[in-house]
């Protein structure tokens, strides 16, 4: 696994940046964006930065050619800024305020997905105002189980996104007779960490029935947005994505249509790691902890998901292998990297690299007991550059009055 990093680069960007640091390879991200192309050559893909925003790791993949998926003002901000055009990002998100129409609408973004028959209204009314028409796309809640964790999934009925295909309906020929309204786009998104095609098969056929009947009403579409989700499980490469875009199929051929697909955690999971030290080792009872300087507000995923990242020491020692628990200094008892991991034992002062944390790490990171977040690194061949410094104890009162 580390064999994507090299261990003296690794250990030359923890001499001089700390402990704890995310480290991303340019070459993996390129090499899943290329999967993705080789699976979908007339599809665009819009990478979904929730994943991993981080400026360098946008900048290379708008330099790649891939479009933006954005669920909030802040993001079309960091889009923009990373070099993504207007005309490849889609604006999804069940909460967007008229601000954030408004910056959207005035950014020319491809679409906007709307999530209810309010909103819908508040883009009228926002397009209205500007004297502007509205590339809006109705998300869908196809009422399918992706079969993934509760908290990860989109696509069941009781979900808080989308609407009903009966809804969706009323939604596109109100769209349709509106003078600042444009009925450009139909969109489902599952979930994240999806690992079968199946719930992607049922879905494609809905769609693609429904994207029918709406033609056959008058009412044709551009764009067939799949939404993303397809999995990469923690330690392991991404599924190959043409299981995907077999499933996809179905909407992928709706005539007159251009297909999108939203990827975000398969193209920067692998890419990703987490570098932390070991700072103490001690024995609770019968169990083994190992507490390193990487906590819960680093990498929440563990805690929150109940993910399991592999966490290899970067040098094992010549140690008796243990099991032992990867436990952070945050005052949680949920404050966790890993349970039950086994290595051979290592010392205060090792290094420790938690793997497949290239999505949904720093993203999710906080400044929970007032530690300051982590820096980024990306590392291209042997060369790396520092994408975003550590925060300083000053950072954490900056706003403050």
């Amino acid at each position: 696994m580390l064999d994507k990093f090299p261990l003296k680069t690794l250990e030359e960007i923890a001499a001089r940046v700390g402990t704890p640091v995310y480290v991303y390879s340019a070459d993996v991200l390129l090499r899943q964006v290329r999967a993705y192309r080789r699976a979908f050559p007339e599809a665009l893909i819009c990478y979904a930065m929730k994943a991993n925003p981080s400026g360098g790791v946008c900048r290379l993949l708008a330099r790649s050619g891939l479009g933006a998926d954005v669920v909030s003002g802040g993001e079309l901000f960091r889009a923009l800024r990373a070099g993504f055009p207007p005309g490849r990002i889609v604006f999804s998100g069940v909460g967007k305020t008229r601000e954030e129409l408004d910056f959207a609408l005035a950014k020319k973004v491809l679409l906007i997905n709307v999530e209810s028959a309010q909103e819908l209204e508040a883009l009228e009314a926002v397009a209205r105002r500007r004297g502007v028409m509205a590339r809006v796309s109705v998300r869908i809640n196809p009422d399918i189980d992706p079969r993934t964790h509760k908290f990860i999934s989109t696509g069941k009925s009781g979900s808080k996104f989308g609407v009903s295909f009966s809804e969706a309906e009323v939604l596109f020929r109100r769209a349709a007779a509106s003078s600042y309204l444009f009925p450009s786009g139909a969109h489902i998104h599952l979930g994240s960490q999806i690992h079968s095609a199946g719930p992607y098969a049922q879905a494609a056929r809905a769609m693609a029935a429904f994207v029918r009947r709406l033609a056959s009403a008058g009412i044709k579409l551009s764009y067939v947005d799949m939404g993303g989700g397809w999995g990469a499980r923690e330690g392991a490469e991404m599924a190959p994505p043409a299981a995907l875009a077999r499933a996809l199929a179905p909407a992928a051929s709706l005539p007159g249509t251009r297909l999108i697909i939203e990827p975000g955690r398969s193209i920067a999971a692998p890419a990703g790691l987490l570098l932390t030290r070991v700072l103490y080792m001690k024995k609770s009872g019968r169990k083994d902890f190992l507490v390193a300087d990487a906590a819960m507000n680093d990498l929440v995923r563990p805690a929150f998901y109940g993910s399991r990242h592999p966490i290899v020491p970067l040098r094992p020692r010549a140690a008796p292998a243990g099991s032992f628990a990867v436990v952070g200094p945050v005052c949680e008892t949920g404050d966790f990297i890993g349970t039950d991991v086994a290595m051979r034992r290592p010392e205060p002062g090792d290094l420790l690299a938690v793997m497949s944390a290239g999505a949904y790490g720093m993203s999710m990171s906080s400044n929970y007991n007032s530690r300051p977040r982590a820096a980024e690194v990306l590392v291209t061949g042997r060369a790396w550059k520092v994408v975003r410094r550590r925060e300083s104890r000053l950072d954490l009162v900056r706003q403050e009055c």
